[in-house]
């Protein structure tokens, strides 16, 4: 008896891993469908089950598709399901880290704020949000940006992704899918253009005066400009691409390497950042964290001359990281370093050192 629980067990077990596995196999989305590559064993009104609770809608995929043959279906095939169909639920993200001053819907956050759909996030001078969604994608949104949470949404079914930033001014970085389960959808939009992504590390601006631009620093990612919707480029990883402010899309521009740095103690709170240059880069972006990974972002700065200089905000170990940034303004992957500070800066209620003409503020007595 005992055996034949255990079988029945094993046998459950791997039914939810099979299951699992096969629907790991979303490929993004294309305007307003998800797409899926069928895999074996799958039929039409197995996946409408899964992705739109009732297999009746088979039909209205079989029609979405131009599928003559239901019983022929293309292993493989990257098959559209309308979004209208898929059976989706409110999704939140929670805020993971959070410096500076951050407004949501124009109020004050603090950091058991959680954000849902239709929330606009503005971002002050020095400040930095970011947001972990519910399969564990995470969404940066840096200094001096407007950003709205168009659509935060999953699947159902399978947990999937649904969500659309648009950025009004400034920027966004994401890491979609870090788990590579793939997204229903992930897309940053601009108003001059839409990245759409899965399973990718990028970042994205927008300017009224440059227009748009993303950077694709790991996966592959889809950019459509305003003036082309019915065209979109396929970006590799350290593949770059600006849209004018007229929504028309430039050439597709290899990222600049990260820079050689060495870091140089000044004083018991300072380091001083050497930047070895890099051909075609014209300024630098330096970003100290308290992670290795650059999420929990204490302090940003653009310099011109490859030098510059870092703190922290208390006794510690903290990251500084800095990319090129060439012509067009977009930057490449970051080289990172370490640094330690033993003495105390003395820092305002929202986590910024109080500065002075000599520099930030230490306290000198514990």
């Amino acid at each position: 008896m005992r055996i034949n629980t255990f079988l029945r067990l094993l046998l459950l077990n791997i039914a939810c891993l099979l299951t699992l596995d096969i629907h790991a196999q979303p490929a993004g989305a294309h305007e307003d469908h998800f797409l899926y590559q069928i895999k074996p064993g799958e039929t039409l009104s197995s996946l409408s089950e899964t992705f739109t609770s009732k297999q009746s809608n088979w039909k209205a995929i079989q029609k979405s598709n131009r599928i003559a043959n239901t019983r022929k279906v293309p292993i493989g095939m990257t098959l559209k399901i309308p979004f209208s169909l898929i059976d989706e639920e409110p999704d939140q993200a929670k805020v993971l880290y959070l410096t500076g001053n951050v407004l949501v819907n124009n109020q004050p956050i603090d950091k058991n704020r959680v954000i849902a759909e239709a929330d606009t996030i503005i971002t002050g001078t020095q400040s930095n949000i970011t947001l972990v969604l519910s399969d564990e994608s995470k969404v940066q949104i840096p200094p001096d940006s407007t950003v709205l949470v168009k659509r935060l949404r999953k699947f159902r079914g399978t947990g999937l992704i649904d969500a659309i930033f648009n950025i009004e001014t400034g920027k966004l970085a994401a890491h979609a899918s870090p788990k590579k389960t793939g997204v229903g959808r992930f897309e940053i939009r601009t108003p001059v253009s839409i990245t759409g992504v899965r399973g990718t590390v990028v970042r994205a601006e927008a300017s009224q005066q440059a227009g748009s631009s993303s950077e694709l620093l790991n996966g592959k990612a889809a950019f459509i400009a305003a003036a082309s919707r019915d065209q979109s480029v396929h970006l590799n990883a350290n593949q770059g691409i600006t849209a004018t402010p007229k929504g028309q899309a430039g050439d597709i521009i290899e990222l600049l390497p990260p820079p050689e740095i060495q870091l140089k103690q000044s004083s018991p709170f300072e380091f001083k950042v050497a930047i070895q240059p890099v051909t075609g880069a014209t300024s630098y972006l330096v970003r100290v964290s308290n992670d290795i990974s650059g999420y929990d972002v204490l302090f940003t700065e653009t310099v011109k001359k490859p030098e510059a200089r870092v703190t922290g905000p208390g006794k510690g170990t903290y990251y500084v990281s800095v990319r090129s940034i060439d012509s067009n303004q977009l930057a490449g992957a970051d080289a990172v370093q370490p640094f330690t500070i033993t003495a105390t800066s003395i820092m305002t209620e929202t986590g910024v050192s109080i500065g002075t003409q000599s520099g930030p503020l230490i306290q000198t007595h514990y």
